[in-house]
């Protein structure tokens, strides 16, 4: 798992992990153990209204957004959750590194990155660690763009 915080957004990046399904009962109890791994062990203050995004694509895993909306004054410990779920989602790889996509076909290049569909790719453990994923751009958006192959 990998995490980034900003001021009022959390992204967690679950390799591999995906949700057992789309019942709104079910999500919520898996949503819930995560955040209480994010209290637990990471010692992540979260409380407040929140709203849940879920990004999943078979190729990587799943990406969550979890946004704060408003927090609570009066009881710290209430979490209120608003959950949207988004599976088959495509993802693609950023990097600055020509070289890390040269094997690649498909390649889309725009303002100094280099993209690829994560589905083109083949061992994506040993690139993970040099690329950036993008997760929440509309799928349109990098193929209006300069295509290089």
């Amino acid at each position: 798992m990998k995490i980034e915080i900003n001021e009022d957004k959390i992204i967690l990046y679950l390799y591999n992990f995906f949700f057992s399904s789309i019942d709104e009962k079910v999500l919520i109890k898996e949503i819930k153990k995560i955040f209480i791994k994010l209290i637990k062990y990471y010692n992540i203050d979260i409380h407040g209204f929140y709203d849940c995004i879920a990004y999943e694509n078979k190729k990587y895993g799943t990406i969550l957004e979890i946004i704060s909306t408003k927090e609570l004054l009066f009881n710290p410990d209430l979490i209120d959750l608003k959950v949207k779920f988004y599976k088959n989602k495509s993802f693609y790889l950023r990097s600055k590194d020509y070289f890390i996509f040269k094997n690649y076909n498909n390649i889309y290049y725009d303002d100094k990155y280099y993209y690829i569909d994560i589905d083109m790719v083949d061992n994506l453990i040993s690139i993970i660690e040099f690329i950036d994923i993008i997760y929440n751009e509309k799928d349109s958006y990098l193929k209006s763009k300069n295509y290089l192959k």
